[in-house]
């Protein structure tokens, strides 16, 4: 009989081992990240194998970690797929879709009606994590990732681009006064997601010098920081995709015309046997076509490198 280990110690290797980060790990599976250790120290000690090499700020697998992990993150993945049709109980199709909290939130959940109406037979799994998806592609049929398009071993599908503008809330703009000039918003309280560079490329299109630091207050989520925004916090930029409906309404105001793209997008992607499923080609296909942007027709599905 094959000896198995435990199956918690080998979800914290594989969460470990996709992240290369032993908290960020933990922030994906609930745990500490001293519990992910000692679950990885578990499977080394009954393998008989090192499978990390321990920095003081970082890890790395060794060779034969890195040959474990490709091997156990597609079951691991098949485990979850099983498990969750287990649990809906029924014959009834389903598929995983992992997105980040604002593409979830802004573009996908007022769709979700159309995709129902489309699709009555699938029961789409939506996954949000404010980490990368295409770091946790063994836990979904399908991923909106933000990004290049340069994810080594998934097929990537050119989906949306964006817009970034400045927004404000007007009694935010009441209380320090409307900016007159791109010039005069580094005197009010900068809203940034994750870093400066949004800002820093949004003041540079303007025509707007900048220091080195950009200071102001940091979001690792976007959806946080657009709460902020409208709770009259600070500036922030905003997707013009999706604050629409705020700008309209009046809950958000656009001081000045000018709007960046940062170069980025939203890729679909998945993995290149994927499609092979009806229920994952059926909803890829309607993800695709539920708003079409004109800058990315014609741009094909792509194998990244």
């Amino acid at each position: 009989m094959i000896k198995l280990p435990p199956f918690a110690s080998l979800r914290a290797f594989e969460a470990a081992a996709r992240h290369m980060s032993f908290k960020n790990a933990a922030l994906e599976l609930g745990l500490t990240p001293t519990a992910v250790s000692h679950q990885i120290k578990q499977l080394e000690s009954l393998s008989g194998q090192m499978l990390f090499t321990r920095h003081v700020r970082r890890v790395e697998l060794t060779s034969q970690g890195r040959t474990f992990a490709e091997a156990i993150g597609p079951a691991i993945g098949e485990i979850g797929a099983a498990f969750e049709r287990l649990s809906v109980g029924t014959d009834r199709k389903t598929v995983t879709l992992g997105a980040g909290p604002i593409f979830a939130a802004r573009w996908l959940v007022p769709r979700l009606a159309d995709f129902w109406d489309a699709h009555p037979g699938i029961d789409l799994w939506l996954h949000h994590s404010p980490l990368p998806v295409w770091r946790q592609m063994e836990r979904f049929d399908m991923a909106i990732a933000w990004g290049k398009g340069d994810w080594p071993g998934l097929d990537c599908t050119p989906m949306l681009r964006i817009d970034v503008t400045p927004v404000l809330a007007p009694d935010f703009a009441d209380t320090h006064g409307a900016p007159r000039s791109p010039a005069d918003l580094r005197r009010l309280p900068l809203l940034h997601h994750r870093d400066g560079d949004g800002w820093r490329q949004w003041f540079e299109t303007a025509g707007v010098p900048v220091p080195d630091i950009l200071p102001g207050t940091v979001f690792e989520d976007a959806n946080v920081l657009l709460q902020a925004t409208l709770s009259g916090r600070g500036a922030a930029l905003g997707i013009v995709q999706f604050v629409e409906d705020e700008l309209k309404a009046g809950r958000l105001i656009r001081p000045f015309p000018l709007q960046v793209d940062p170069g980025d997008a939203y890729y679909l992607i998945h993995r290149p046997n994927a499609l092979a499923n009806e229920a994952v080609a059926a909803a890829r296909d309607w993800l695709l076509q539920a708003q079409p942007d004109a800058r990315l027709q014609g741009q094909p599905k792509i194998a990244c490198p």
